[in-house]
């Protein structure tokens, strides 16, 4: 039977680290799988979680995690505290005791092992988690305490400066401050181009709106804060930004939880009321600027789409542009007589836009293709494929050389007891065995998780055959493009789209139109 080790770090963690208590995971690993050799567990996967989050929808490691041990496939799982699994609220401590509870899986610690089975152990275990939780929220609660008090004081709270702004440790105290840097001329220039205008060559002045001054900062090469093309919502942001008329915000955007329909959706709105302070930093813009700025967004605010008008793209939201990577919209013509186009909506992006009913064609055109792929491969690999079975042989060579050096590693221990060898030579050894037992790890790692995939790939065809014939033939008989667009994103995640030639029908030969599929299952991409 498998076992597996999950990592974490705590707020603890990253604090410690901060004042150079070195990698807590890679240490945290190091005594883990110590622990599972010195218990003869059989670790063939560790999860690792690199991102902090609070719930488990926040956690992807750890949410695959409690797939695999929801089926059934480890007898053990190894972590540091039982904490570290979940320190959320009571849904989510609800949610790993029963998936640890019905699979029979039991958590292994430093301090104690838990078995799912012993009803002793369960109340341990689940008032543990409450104890985490009761800790997490009295920590958090300082916290926040803290922060609001920084910001009364004109301290910089967050972890980010400001695009034009570098953040700054205060001297003899604690917190921080921000201090311009390089880009804070691009930021008062926004702010004189928004409210004043731009002086022009002849010495008169023109007002530039924000989508002028996104056009203006893409001709003039100035990468913006994501060091990619500007958008209109950026230079918005900026422009409502307290924080350049001097100020310091706590509070803007507050995380607001709902059910719906059974599932928790997390939302983070502007909130309505929210701590503002006079910051300790340096201004780039002066409190009249900034309020005329605001005046002028709110006499021109953005306008959705109206709603009672139904959506007429059945590519919303699904067609990327494969040169910048963003959504490619629908371009009407209904004054001019000619069909919509689907074009990328930045001026700075090379790629040359279709007729919206070509590219819809290529997609369905493709899925067909997809289809028949899928069918073929049904009735022709019943067994499992030639990567499966490489990647099964791989894994069988791998684990009998991890043997192998497990048997090196006693032997070690033998000599040096026998006086065979010196503890330089053992030490020297030893170190050596362990570098060879981590690259085999890592390599066993890295191939069961490719196998995993693959199984999966496998096991789910079958069930997406169906599903598949289902929107094919359901999109040809509906007349809704909201329904259409429902139909292709229950089986595609995304599609890539490409052209670089223009000509003067959208369909002519010597087109160099090309999309790609990225259908919701791994290692499957199809183009056309």
């Amino acid at each position: 039977m498998a076992d597996a080790i999950y990592l974490r770090k705590s707020r603890m963690d990253m604090e410690a680290e901060r004042h150079g208590a070195g990698d807590t995971l890679e240490r945290h690993r190091r005594e883990l799988m110590a622990l599972s050799k010195g218990m003869g567990l059989n670790i063939t996967h560790i999860y690792q979680e690199v991102v902090s989050g609070e719930t488990i929808t926040a956690r992807p490691q750890m949410q695959q995690l409690l797939h695999d041990v929801e089926a059934g496939q480890y007898e053990h799982v190894v972590v540091m505290e039982v904490e570290r699994l979940a320190r959320g609220d009571t849904l989510d401590q609800g949610v790993v005791s029963r998936a640890f509870r019905f699979s029979g899986t039991k958590i292994v610690t430093p301090k104690k092992t838990y078995d799912p089975n012993s009803e002793f152990d369960e109340e341990y275990f689940e008032f543990g988690l409450f104890m985490s939780r009761r800790e997490y929220k009295t920590i958090n609660r300082r916290q926040q305490a803290g922060r609001l008090a920084s910001v009364n004081e004109g301290k910089w709270p967050s972890n980010k400066a400001p695009y034009g702004y570098d953040r700054k440790k205060l001297e003899d105290q604690k917190g921080w401050t921000l201090v311009p840097n390089e880009h804070a001329k691009v930021v008062a220039s926004v702010y004189q181009w928004f409210t004043e205008g731009l002086v022009l060559p002849d010495g008169s002045t023109r007002r530039l709106g924000v989508a002028r001054i996104v056009r203006r900062l893409n001709d003039l090469g100035i990468p913006s804060p994501s060091g990619k093309d500007w958008t209109n919502p950026t230079i918005i942001a900026m422009l409502r930004n307290e924080a350049y008329a001097g100020w310091v915000r706590w509070g803007y955007r507050k995380t607001v939880t709902r059910l719906v329909a059974g599932e928790v959706q997390r939302s983070n709105p502007v909130a309505k009321t929210y701590t503002l302070a006079r910051g300790l930093h340096q201004p780039l813009v002066t409190q009249d600027m900034y309020n005329q700025a605001q005046e002028l967004l709110r006499a021109n605010p953005s306008r959705p789409g109206p709603r009672q008008y139904a959506p007429a793209n059945p590519l919303a939201g699904l067609v990327k542009c494969g040169l910048c990577g963003r959504n490619m919209v629908r371009r009407p013509y209904n004054k001019l007589g000619r069909p919509d186009t689907l074009i990328c909506p930045y001026t700075s992006c090379p790629t040359v836009g279709s007729d919206l009913s070509v590219v819809e064609d290529a997609v369905l055109t493709a899925m067909e293709q997809w289809l028949r792929q899928l069918e073929f491969d049904c009735r022709e690999q019943a067994t499992p494929s030639a990567e499966i079975a490489t990647l099964r042989a791989t894994l069988l060579e791998l684990e009998k050389a991890l043997d192998v050096v497990d048997r090196q590693t006693a032997n070690a221990y033998d000599l040096v007891e026998q006086g065979v060898y010196s503890t330089e030579v053992f030490l020297s050894r030893s170190q050596e065995l362990s570098r060879r037992r981590d690259e085999l790890n890592q390599r066993i790692t890295s191939v069961t998780e490719e196998l995993l995939r693959y199984e999966r790939f496998d096991a789910d065809r079958s069930q997406l055959l169906p599903k598949l014939r289902h929107v094919l033939d359901a999109y040809r008989a509906s007349a809704s493009a909201e329904e259409k667009n429902a139909l292709l994103k229950s089986v595609l995640d995304h599609v890539t789209y490409t052209k670089s030639k223009r000509l003067r029908w959208n369909n002519a030969p010597g087109s160099d139109m090309e999309i790609t599929l990225h259908p919701r299952l791994p290692h499957i991409s199809h183009s056309d």
